[in-house]
């Protein structure tokens, strides 16, 4: 099978490469959802290579070169006093990669599709590697395709600065009363405003390639059970292009329980 970039047969799988891509592809192909990065680490992401997707296919500028990042442990902090406010923790821009960039160049691209397909073919059949390793790479695939429309969505995208996975676990592993979870059991509770960042982001997702994106909410972990009051969560979207997160905002008004309503 040959995929074409910018014109060009970049590579050509071998049978058991093209085999086991199509298998995991048609997978993805029926789901109305991105694949979702972050479960297929088992939320274990350091030391896996959910992060080192993350570093192969973004670079952080310095100075007027783009060079790539480095993979860091995490720093441990001493217990803090009090707890750190999920609104100070964005104020603070502690998630944030501020000199991250989309590399959309397309030589770029391509060097990067033919790596994949070169992790692809030496990739064995075995059931653990289709489940993990074959749609890790057809993730990765299916978002660097998407790079090539970027341009035609980089005004609505560039709204939302860049989270790493490293980041959020750095938060995580110094934090420890904070935790990352799926979105969905906050939905009924969620401001307006945060419900409209969704709506959005989730639009101009299906516009680019036809699939719903996937949120998830750092909050403390109290909230994720039954609580009082759930107080200002953080609102992270998985990217269409690549294994690595947008934050679309921290709310800490208007988080009613539905009894208050």
């Amino acid at each position: 099978m040959k995929i074409k970039l910018f014109g060009k047969n970049i590579f050509e799988f071998s049978s058991q490469g093209e085999r086991l891509f199509e298998h995991s592809n048609n997978i993805i192909k029926k789901s109305k959802f991105l694949p979702d990065f972050y479960s297929m680490s088992d939320n274990h992401p350091l030391g896996s290579s959910d992060y080192t997707m993350y570093v192969s296919e973004g670079t952080i500028t310095s100075g007027t070169k783009s060079v790539p990042q480095k993979i860091k442990k995490v720093k441990k902090v001493k217990k803090e006093k009090e707890h750190l406010t999920l609104r100070g923790v964005y104020d603070m821009k502690m998630l944030n990669e501020k000199s991250f960039k989309i590399n959309t160049n397309a030589k770029y691209v391509e060097d990067q599709l033919q790596s994949f397909k070169d992790k692809l073919n030496i990739i064995g059949a075995s059931e653990t590697d289709m489940e993990r390793g074959v749609q890790e790479i057809s993730s990765i695939i299916l978002r660097m395709e998407n790079r090539k429309k970027y341009s035609k969505f980089k005004k609505f995208f560039e709204n939302y600065p860049y989270a790493s996975t490293i980041k959020i676990i750095e938060l995580l592993e110094n934090h420890k009363y904070l935790k990352l979870g799926k979105v969905e059991q906050f939905l009924a509770d969620m401001p307006k405003e945060a419900v409209k960042e969704m709506k959005d982001y989730n639009k101009n997702t299906k516009d680019l390639c036809g699939k719903k994106p996937l949120f998830y909410i750092v909050a403390d972990k109290k909230d994720f059970e039954k609580s009082k009051k759930r107080k200002d969560p953080i609102l992270l979207a998985q990217s269409p292009f690549g294994h690595f997160w947008q934050i679309l905002g921290v709310w800490d008004k208007e988080m009613l329980l539905l009894e208050e309503l």
